[in-house]
């Protein structure tokens, strides 16, 4: 069976969107929208099936599993909406679809869109003719649009296709993407990611933007075409390398951007706002049409903590993620050669690496290799996949620049004091040694050392959450169990009243033949004695047994609720038992998973 799997980058939005809507840029010669691919990933996978008229989808981010016996049917399920317009273009049955997506929904980030490239792409490799570049983006924005009812913007698109910073030219006949030369690491050092924790829906403020646009209200061209003028000046501030002035151009869009309509920003963004710059954040800006979702900060690198510090004090949290360079990537089969859309910044070999000198200590200069690494940590059962960027130091052993990997520790470049030039009372204790890192022992390194424990209850399909602890995991698994016991509680109620009815028609049978010979009927209550059996409370409601014959009912009743006293004690003790029932998981990154970004020399005296 043929199976490929695709992932691509969602994206962040600095200056320029909404504009980016089919023709609202015409009206507005020289617009353009920023934006740059981060490391929040969208990622479908495409299996066949035996069934060549079934089709079964996996959505992991809502926990949805569903199989369908043909594309009419799949089209009757509001979940599968997605999928459905894509089969439906592509006239596909007898398909297995996963999904996933690393985006809080409604963030802004354009994971829908990111994740229909990752869809689209996907089945047109499996069916051997791969849509690729801008036909490939044409092509989702037009299934999206179908999908939203709405128009759906191109900007979305191209991050997750090509990657890397970019400013789209919206240009009457043909959208040119120009690449920002700006290294990627450089915005990093001066972003922060924020979610609000308030999701969103693009296609409310854009089609209101729209309408009004299309309708000649003035207010609303004059400030598209303000926005305009802030895209130009980041595109202008990011090329030159003048991140303060990209503060400042990011200031100015997110002004004009909140001053087209009422919706645009809301109390959670304005605080995430006030405390980042008040931190000493130059700007922020919604991420997408706002209303909610992420926002983004520029900041200088030096304020980076105090304003991440800041935002934890607001609602929703700070994301960890980081720019990257790479577009889609494509997995087919067990076949492990990635093909990219956009190809990978190779770092290309030198002579020498860049060098840098850690002050303080004690002792002579000894080199060091320092080594950057984009972490990716995926684990389809449970829906995790977590990137992390992790920063590592080996010694250098010999002139001849071996790599003593094995020595090799992390740790938080931020925390030195690394300058371009050495100190001068300090010694250096060898030339420069030629070195040569090895990137695949870097990797098996990394694998190592970077592996991510999870926690799994495989009786009730739970998996714990990056980063969560096994105490809350376990905790977690008790609050299910409690939930099923609930559950099963109901459906027993739903037996012990059946058997509480038969006792009841006899007794009624009973009471009639009393009543026909006059003598006094039975006072037991029966829907009292339903309510206290089910509520652990005494079973009996009624005066003494006035005869042998209510005595037996009374007894018989006494028994029904001493069975449902065992029976959900034992259902109890059972889901309790289940939920204690947690095992480890060890991810272990691949090394296709693992990205180098950086090698540099690093000499120092002592590293603490």
């Amino acid at each position: 069976m043929k199976k490929v799997t695709v992932r691509a980058p969602v994206r962040a939005d600095l200056a320029g969107g909404t504009l980016d809507l089919w023709p609202l840029y015409l009206f507005h010669p020289g617009a353009r929208t920023v934006n740059v691919a981060i490391s929040f990933y969208a990622e479908s996978e495409v299996c066949e099936l035996g069934d060549r008229s079934a089709i079964e989808i996996n959505l992991t981010d809502e926990q949805y599993q569903q199989r369908y016996d043909s594309l009419q049917q799949l089209a009757a399920d509001p979940k599968a909406a997605l999928i459905h317009r894509a089969l439906e273009y592509f006239h596909l049955t007898g398909i297995r679809i996963t999904t996933r997506t690393d985006a809080p929904r409604g963030s802004g980030l354009g994971g829908s869109s990111a994740l229909t490239v990752t869809l689209v792409h996907a089945i047109s490799e499996l069916l051997g003719n791969p849509v690729r570049g801008d036909e490939l983006i044409e092509l989702v924005r037009d299934l999206e649009t179908r999908l939203i009812s709405v128009p759906a913007g191109i900007q979305d698109y191209f991050p997750p296709v090509y990657g890397g910073l970019a400013s789209l030219h919206l240009n009457p006949g043909r959208i040119v993407r120009q690449e920002i030369g700006l290294p990627i690491e450089k915005l990093a050092d001066h972003m922060v990611l924020h979610y609000t924790g308030v999701a969103h829906f693009s296609g409310t403020n854009n089609w209101q933007i729209y309408k009004r646009q299309i309708d000649g209200k003035k207010k609303v061209h004059k400030g598209l075409d303000k926005i305009a003028q802030s895209a130009t000046e980041m595109e202008r501030a990011l090329e030159s390398g003048n991140m303060e002035a990209a503060g400042v151009a990011l200031g100015h869009e997110w002004a004009n951007r909140k001053a087209l309509i009422d919706g645009i920003s809301n109390p959670e963004i304005e605080a995430a706002i006030a405390a980042a710059t008040g931190a000493g954040a130059w700007a922020g800006k919604v991420c997408g049409a706002g209303g909610g979702g992420c926002v983004v900060f520029l900041m200088p690198p030096d304020k980076k903590d105090d304003v991440r510090r800041a935002l934890a004090d607001v609602p929703g949290r700070v994301l960890d993620i980081v720019p990257v360079a790479h577009g889609l990537s494509v997995d087919r089969g067990e076949d492990d050669t990635l093909s990219s859309s956009r190809s990978r910044r190779e770092r290309k070999p030198a002579a020498s690496l860049e060098q840098l000198y850690v002050y303080g200590g004690f002792g002579d200069y000894r080199p060091h290799v320092l080594a950057e690494a984009l972490i990716t940590h995926s684990e389809p059962r449970s829906g995790v996949h977590l990137t992390t960027m992790k920063s590592y130091v080996a010694p250098i052993i010999g002139e001849e620049g071996n790599v003593a990997w094995r020595s090799a520790r992390p740790f938080d470049a931020a925390s030195l004091d690394m300058r371009a030039v050495p100190e001068p009372h300090r010694r250096i204790t060898t030339k420069e040694p030629t070195v040569s890192p090895s990137d695949e022992a870097f990797k098996q390194f990394v694998a190592e050392t970077e592996r991510l424990t999870l926690w799994s209850n495989q009786a009730f399909g739970l998996y714990s959450a990056s980063g969560e602890s096994r105490e809350a995991f376990a905790e977690r698994c008790r609050e299910e169990a409690e939930r099923r016991i609930e559950d099963e509680t109901e459906r027993l109620e739903g037996t012990f009243r059946r058997r509480i009815d038969q006792v009841k028609e006899r007794s009624e049978r009973d009471v009639r033949d009393i009543e026909e010979r006059d003598q006094p009927p039975s006072n037991v209550a029966w829907g009292q004695t339903l309510y206290n059996i089910t509520s652990g409370k005494p079973s009996a409601v009624a005066e003494p047994p006035q005869s042998v014959r209510e005595g037996d009912y009374l007894e018989k009743i006494a028994q029904i609720q001493r069975a449902w006293d065992r029976e959900l004690q034992g259902i109890r003790d059972e889901l309790m038992s289940k939920a204690a029932e947690i095992e480890s998981i060890t991810v272990v990154p691949t090394p296709k998973n693992i990205e180098v970004a950086k090698y540099l020399i690093l000499w120092a005296a002592s590293i603490a």
